[in-house]
């Protein structure tokens, strides 16, 4: 890979490359992820019976959360 040799406003700092290469990442994200299962319900979204707009939602939400989310997602 070649080296940036652009200057920055002061002339002194290499301006940003769109291609850089990958650094490695710290230490602390580097012990691995473990994946969580959630727990899902399926609502439909469709407004006709003949038609399924399955969606799925995380189960422990309260009644009124799951209604919020519910109404935010039939306005899109």
């Amino acid at each position: 890979m070649q080296a940036n040799n652009r200057k920055g406003p002061n002339d002194k700092t290499p301006m940003p490359c769109a291609f850089q290469e990958p650094m490695t990442a710290p230490r602390h994200m580097q012990d691995g992820s473990t994946a969580v299962a959630e727990q899902l319900e399926t609502i439909n979204l469709s407004d006709d019976p003949s038609a399924q707009k399955p969606i799925s939602i995380n189960s422990h939400l309260t009644d009124e959360e799951k209604g919020a989310l519910e109404s935010l997602l039939r306005e899109f």
